[in-house]
């Protein structure tokens, strides 16, 4: 097999901003002018991070299935199966609920809204990184 074309910098420099606005976040005392920014660029960064996830496994399986048809028509949940198929995925689940919190960062426009999406964007970054792990093995 040639060698892969796949750069996973940009997800692995994404999902770094991601883990660095939620240490930032948390850092700053309850009250400071800063925290509702940092706030923001956590679920900014999980956004990015979250739609380069799904871009760069879309990308391996295609590359690994030798043909981008079968893989460009696939449904989100015909992904998901996939990956896990593949190995790439140990919780596909958990990848529908990431979609979810993807779908309601637009709707976070609240204060309580936007503070529960940041906290549950925090979550992501584990299954982020096991994902970007399984991608750099499987290339």
């Amino acid at each position: 097999m040639p060698a892969s074309t796949i750069d996973l910098g940009p997800l692995r420099k994404a999902l770094g901003w991601l883990v660095e606005a939620v240490m930032l976040w948390h850092a700053q005392p309850v009250g400071s002018v800063l925290k509702p920014h940092l706030r923001s660029a956590v679920i900014q960064s999980f956004e990015f991070s979250y739609e380069l996830s799904l871009r760069s496994l879309r990308r391996v399986l295609i590359e690994r299935a030798g043909s981008a048809d079968r893989i460009i028509d696939l449904s989100f949940n015909e992904l998901l199966r996939l990956a896990a198929d593949a190995g790439l995925l140990a919780d596909p689940g958990a990848w529908r609920i990431w979609r979810e919190l993807r779908n309601a960062t637009s709707h976070a426009y609240d204060e309580a809204k936007a503070e529960q999406v940041a906290l549950d964007a925090e979550r992501f970054c584990g299954d982020g990184q096991a994902l970007l792990t399984a991608l750099e093995a499987a290339l």
